[in-house]
C-alpha cells in the first residue's frame, strides 16, 4: 500500500472527501415497523435505495438495491 505523502510520479492524489447523504436520514422504530409491516419483511431487512434513498427491502432473500420506480426508470433508459 502506499502512503498519500509518498509521490506518484510527478502529481499527488487528493484525498477524497467523504461521501454522505444530502439529507441525513433517521428512521424511528415506528416508522421501520410500519414500513416492515407494508413491505411484508422483516424490519432488519429494509435499508434505502441506492438511488433515490426511500426506505424499501434492501437486505435479505429476493432482496434488490433499487426501489421499483428507480428500476422501472433504469430499465426504460
Amino acid at each position: 500500500m502506499r502512503d498519500l505523502g509518498q509521490p506518484t510520479g510527478g502529481f499527488a492524489l487528493a484525498r477524497m472527501p467523504t461521501q454522505r447523504s444530502r439529507i441525513p436520514m433517521v428512521i424511528t422504530p415506528v416508522e421501520r415497523a410500519a414500513a416492515s409491516a407494508a413491505l411484508g419483511c422483516p424490519p432488519w431487512e429494509l435499508g434505502l435505495c441506492a438511488a433515490c434513498e426511500q426506505l424499501m427491502r434492501r437486505y435479505g432473500r429476493d432482496a434488490a438495491m433499487f426501489c421499483n420506480v428507480c428500476r422501472a426508470v433504469l430499465n426504460d433508459r
